[in-house]
């Protein structure tokens, strides 16, 4: 068993990608942690720093589509974490300040069909027009708490 040294929020800000760990930082997780994740399990992890407030957690300002494809809101992360994500991922589906603001990036994929709120409907048809199958629920009760989707669930890796 391994303690972790830093703060981190877990979930909130470790988002995996593929053979990646896209990992936020610039409210609530210690940039430390980043390196205790690599170190623990070996695999790159990417910092990315936020600077908006009300994208408190990475998983409020990028959504994980597939292996290779991810949702974010450009204006959450500084400049050089946006130029990270361009490099990373140029086929990146870009979310408007309205879809972010209702959370639509904490979301669920199975690389197919995507559960988020239904309040984003300008990433819904983005979604939709990239093949996936959006499929919205009404959390507007749980935003007002600043949570949407990924908050309720947990994921169970092998």
């Amino acid at each position: 068993m391994t303690e972790p040294v830093h703060v981190n929020e877990g979930e909130g800000d470790f988002l995996v990608v593929g053979e990646l760990v896209l990992a936020g930082t610039g409210f609530r997780t210690d940039p430390g942690a980043h390196t205790e994740v690599q170190e623990l399990f070996g695999i790159p992890v990417i910092s990315l720093q936020l600077v908006d407030p009300r994208f408190y957690h990475l998983d409020t300002a990028l959504a994980v589509l597939d292996d290779r494809t991810v949702a974010y809101y450009p204006e959450a992360f500084s400049p050089g974490s946006r130029g990270v994500l361009q490099r990373l991922f140029p086929d990146a589906v870009l979310a408007s300040e309205a879809d972010a603001v209702v959370l639509g990036l904490n979301a669920v994929s199975d690389g197919r069909h995507v559960v988020l709120p239904s309040a984003a409907v300008g990433l819904m048809e983005q979604l939709r027009e990239r093949g996936y199958e959006p499929i919205g629920v009404d959390l507007s009760e749980l935003l007002k708490a600043g949570g949407s989707v990924k908050c309720c669930t947990l994921e169970i890796r092998a």
